[in-house]
């Protein structure tokens, strides 16, 4: 097993030293027997991983995302763990022993916060300098004890990012010196009133916002590169980081992904099925064809948008769920078939073959105690029985990692204002109608949003 590079092509991967070509297919993974969420570092059990990732090769997987968590990595805001670093390495011999690479995704909150941590809203850790300097600690001692460890594929500085936009004291105090630098005349309270139905979202406040993604990003890289420089780095874009995929009360993410390229060497999407928070917007794809059709060309738009020329772009967490109900968006919705699952999950890899080099759905099992979609949406069911979706999964497995899937060139560019995608939602509507017509029409859609 070697190290793996972007291929010199630009897209796709490859071992380093002129190796064979390397296809990402695989799953997200935590241990589904620790609980709701769950506590893999806190309950490490090596013989239960080695035997689960025994079943993810089984069916052709070769990647694995796994979720650090601050508690496992960090001892306290200014020293990592040495106990929490060798569970992870652990594991990387694990997969390693069985020709499965890890992404490590995080440090995340998963297993909980220390007490030290007290962070008060959502993502206000990328505008906290204790935070910043304590989430840069943690990845240069990850980094230091994972320096050239071949089953390493890539660090992945977070999981779908927002930069934040709820009011708070840090907010506030950011604003302030970005506004006095980039934006004088811009109002001196950053507007976003508790209901977010109620925001202004100005455009000077939406660079703002990415301004905050950017340093972020900056930053963590560079602590990372300090210590190894032999592995890659990406970050887990949410859909939302197009400027076309958020309706408002939800936020446009702000992590601009043809900003953030010049720091990180691939592009990482995710992609679920969005009705089930935007039904005036959004058809249920297993419901009808023109649902599943619709559906499968927003996942096209969004993975074909956050494209950079040279870097790959893998969809390292998508999926649906089949075999019950499932509580999504805090109700719970239609129960779904195994076979539903498998035709979005097939249909979106085929859909999808053209834009992206990599696909990791979510999870490896179904897990019963979990609050979301994982309930159903695994390759494996709560038993450990290879569901339908599975035994498509390892179907398709030799064609996929078997060479690069090449990118389609675009047959059409759609033209488009950042700014009002930003701030206007009867944009993103106007937006969403022209790819839609265009992927109808039979063209592969390339985006110049201005």
């Amino acid at each position: 097993m070697n190290l793996i590079q972007v291929h010199p092509s630009g897209w796709g991967f490859r071992e380093q030293g002129g190796g064979p070509a390397f296809t990402p297919w695989g799953c997200n993974y935590y241990d589904p027997e620790t609980g709701w969420p769950p506590r893999l570092w806190e309950q490490f059990d090596p013989g239960r991983v080695g035997a689960q990732f025994d079943q993810i090769r089984a069916i052709g997987g070769n990647v694995v995302r796994v979720f650090a968590t601050v508690l496992n990595v960090m001892d306290g805001p200014d020293r990592v763990s040495a106990a929490g670093l060798a569970k992870m390495e652990k594991m990387l011999a694990l997969a390693g022993d069985r020709g499965i690479r890890v992404i490590w995704s995080g440090p995340s909150l998963w297993e909980g916060a220390p007490a030290w941590w007290k962070e008060p809203t959502p993502f206000e850790s990328y505008l906290r300098p204790k935070l910043l300097k304590a989430q840069a600690v943690a990845w240069r001692g990850l980094a230091r004890a994972m320096r050239g460890h071949p089953a390493l594929l890539a660090y992945e500085l977070h999981n779908e990012p927002f930069a934040p936009s709820r009011p708070s004291r840090a907010l506030s105090a950011r604003w302030a010196r970005w506004r006095a630098k980039h934006a004088p005349l811009a109002p001196a309270e950053p507007p976003c009133p508790v209901e977010p139905l109620q925001w202004d979202w100005s455009a000077d406040f939406q660079r703002f916002r990415e301004q905050v993604a950017v340093d972020y990003v900056r930053r963590m890289t560079a602590a990372i590169r300090q210590e190894d420089d032999t592995h890659l780095v990406t970050i887990g874009l949410h859909q939302k980081s197009a400027p076309f995929d958020w309706y408002p009360p939800d936020p446009y993410a702000a992590f601009n992904p043809h900003q953030l390229a010049r720091f990180v060497d691939y592009t990482s999407i995710h992609f679920y099925p969005h009705h089930v928070f935007h039904p005036n917007i959004y058809r249920d794809p297993c419901e009808t064809a023109l649902g599943m059709a619709e559906t499968l060309a927003h996942a096209r738009a969004v993975a074909r948008y956050v494209h950079t020329a040279g870097q790959p772009v893998v969809m390292e967490e998508c999926g649906w769920y089949g075999g019950g109900a499932v509580m999504t968006a805090n109700r719970e919705q239609a129960a779904r078939t195994e076979a539903d699952q498998t035709a979005w999950c097939t249909g979106l890899v085929a859909a999808t073959r053209d834009d992206v080099c990599g696909w990791l759905f979510w999870p490896y099992r179904d897990t019963p105690s979990s609050l979301d979609a994982s309930r159903f949406s695994g390759l494996y069911n709560a038993a450990g029985q290879l569901k339908d979706w599975g035994r498509a999964f390892a179907k398709l497995a030799p064609g996929i990692t078997g060479a690069i899937p090449p990118r389609a060139a675009g047959t059409t560019t759609l033209p488009f204002s950042w700014e009002q995608l930003v701030t206007r939602p009867e944009a993103i509507k106007a937006c969403r109608a022209a790819y839609l017509e265009a992927f109808r029409r039979g063209d592969v859609v390339d985006f110049a949003i201005r």
